[in-house]
């Protein structure tokens, strides 16, 4: 697959990091889109998807940090944020970006239930397009179908 697209100076521009980047924009520009529809909340949304987007990508690696690779990071504690060595999970990511977001309705007296309704499209498109970047970094084929279906 393609993990480097290309350099600045010594800095390499991955392709994860660059889907990723793009699937949270892109993600928060379709619930602006949504919010704007529906005509509640759009002056909102801008907000948190930055905090959500952010928030999500902390805990997708703390998540993965806790749950799967405690006994290294344990005794490398200086390297829990080091994203490039490999490690984040949805699970997380979902938790604490939901979390967030809850946050910031309650902090903002938004209604949340009716929030969550304007943003899941726009969150499934992103974990859709967010998990195009795990193909690009070589990694999420799964075992072998040995059928018609999947990916060779």
């Amino acid at each position: 697959m393609h993990q480097y697209l290309f350099y600045i100076g010594d800095f390499p521009i991955r392709a994860y990091g660059l889907v990723l980047s793009i699937s949270i924009i892109v993600a928060t520009g379709i619930a602006y889109f949504l919010a704007k529809q529906d005509g509640r909340y759009h002056e909102h949304v801008a907000d948190i998807g930055i905090y959500c987007g952010l928030s999500g990508l902390l805990g997708a690696r703390l998540w993965d940090v806790f749950f799967f690779d405690w006994d290294y990071y344990q005794h490398h504690l200086t390297e829990l944020l080091n994203v490039w060595q490999g490690g984040m999970a949805i699970q997380g990511g979902i938790i604490l970006g939901v979390i967030t977001g809850v946050l910031y309705c309650r902090h903002h007296k938004i209604d949340i239930l009716a929030m969550m309704d304007i943003c899941a499209p726009a969150i499934i498109f992103g974990q859709g397009l967010g998990r195009c970047a795990n193909l690009l970094n070589g990694d999420a084929f799964g075992a072998p179908t040995g059928g018609s279906f999947g990916i060779l």
